[in-house]
């Protein structure tokens, strides 16, 4: 059986605060925040079906990922969306979650990577999770 990985980039604008926090991101502020989902699995071996080929076909992740993320957090206050205390490292398990309850398979799931500047961002893995 042969296994590949497909990644697909999204973007969206949120505020969010770190309350307690020692530095300026204890006040309301925002970010252009980018997402990274990667998904490893088997290539389909399914000839004459859609997905034949494939790990999983591009609009069906994006479709997952819109509908649980992205219209939840576009241009929406974390704290409030989310209930979290919102670090990146936070965010990030909770979008894992979300994910997964929203019909990405576990066992595919293999990267999250939320960038909060074009110069930092955040990383976990399967085995994090696990």
């Amino acid at each position: 059986m042969r296994y590949g990985s497909i990644t697909k980039i999204f973007r969206f604008e949120a505020a969010h605060h770190l309350p307690g926090h020692h530095g300026k991101c204890a006040r309301p502020h925002g970010h252009s925040y980018r997402l990274e989902v990667t998904i490893h699995g088997p290539i389909k071996d399914a000839p004459g079906e859609s997905d034949h080929g494939m790990v999983m076909d591009f609009g069906d992740l994006s479709h997952i990922v819109k509908n649980s993320i992205i219209e939840r957090l576009d241009h929406q206050d974390l704290n409030t969306v989310t209930g979290l205390h919102t670090t990146a490292e936070n965010l990030a398990h909770w979008i894992w979650s979300e994910l997964t309850a929203n019909g990405l398979s576990e066992a595919l799931l293999c990267r999250i990577r939320l960038w909060e500047t074009d110069n930092c961002f955040v990383e976990i893995t399967q085995q994090e999770r696990n």
